[in-house]
């Protein structure tokens, strides 16, 4: 019996480029602006989380969606 996997292969390494990606700009960008202050952790996360989420939904949603719409659209103009 072939196991399914809850997310394809393709999709997990979008996410991991997307992940590291993050971590490094929210931590350049944290560095930068604050510098090591005593909240870094905390600053530094909700950076990160905030980055992520923009990115991901930009790269995984708004991208294929926008593309599929163009796609379909195209389609019927012909």
């Amino acid at each position: 019996m072939k196991k399914k996997t809850l997310i394809q292969p393709s999709v997990k390494r979008k996410l991991l480029v997307i992940t590291l990606l993050c971590l490094l700009t929210a931590s350049a960008l944290q560095l930068y602006t604050f510098g090591l202050s005593g909240d870094f952790f905390t600053s530094w996360f909700r950076m990160f989380c905030v980055l992520f989420m923009l990115v991901a939904t930009t790269v995984l949603a708004i991208v294929p969606g926008v593309h599929y719409i163009v796609n379909k659209s195209s389609e019927l103009l012909r």
